[in-house]
């Protein structure tokens, strides 16, 4: 039988989709393996294997993780942020601050070319962010903060490509701080908003 995590069922599974991320920043999704995931956590296979069925699985699990996380933090800030704040908020987070996020990120986008469930499993990441970026769209524009009559998801899947765009530019040659403020203005042309700083208030 198995070893098995001496925690409880959620937090077990929380420590090894978190080693999973270590494994995979440091070696890449290719060179990521059950076994070097137990063993970064001190458990055997048969304990990781308890939780998760698969590599695929399990990657799709950090994934997922990645996205619930995205989707916290605007939700946090939903009802006292603006618009403009809260997707900063979540660009400065995980696309800028956090090399092993990002690590993990450009990981599963070479292991999706070649690999079915985590192709998958990258629309769903992605299909979340669009989310996440139309309900603060749509909030919003029922709020009259947001001026552009441009279909909430086609902005949204706009922003989306945003995103992922600026992180190769991190990737490759422009200073954090530039790609943040590249991002700032990015969303305040596509969204148009009407804020003036102070939440609630419009510039006349």
């Amino acid at each position: 039988m198995p070893k098995v995590v001496p925690e409880y069922k959620e937090d077990a599974k929380r420590r090894i989709v978190e080693a999973a991320m270590d494994v995979i920043a440091e070696r890449g999704c290719d060179g990521m393996t059950i076994d070097n995931v137990a063993k970064k956590i001190g458990v055997t296979k048969g304990a990781v294997y308890w939780y998760f069925a698969s590599k695929e699985e399990l990657i799709t699990a950090v994934l997922n993780a990645i996205q619930a996380e995205i989707r916290q933090v605007t939700y946090e800030s939903f009802y006292n942020k603006p618009t403009e704040e809260i997707l900063a908020g979540i660009f400065d987070r995980f696309a800028i601050a956090d090399a092993k996020k990002r690590a993990v990120f450009f990981g599963m986008f070479a292991l999706a070319n070649r690999n079915s469930e985590v192709r998958h499993a990258t629309r769903e990441y992605y299909d979340g962010l669009v989310a996440t970026f139309e309900d603060v769209i749509i909030r919003e524009k029922k709020l009259n903060f947001i001026q552009t009559q441009t279909d909430p998801h086609h902005l949204a899947l706009l922003l989306a490509a945003l995103y992922s765009g600026l992180q190769n530019y991190d990737m490759v040659w422009l200073h954090q701080n530039e790609i943040s403020d590249l991002w700032k203005e990015g969303v305040r042309i596509l969204l148009k908003s009407t804020y003036s700083g102070t939440y609630g208030e419009k510039i006349p």
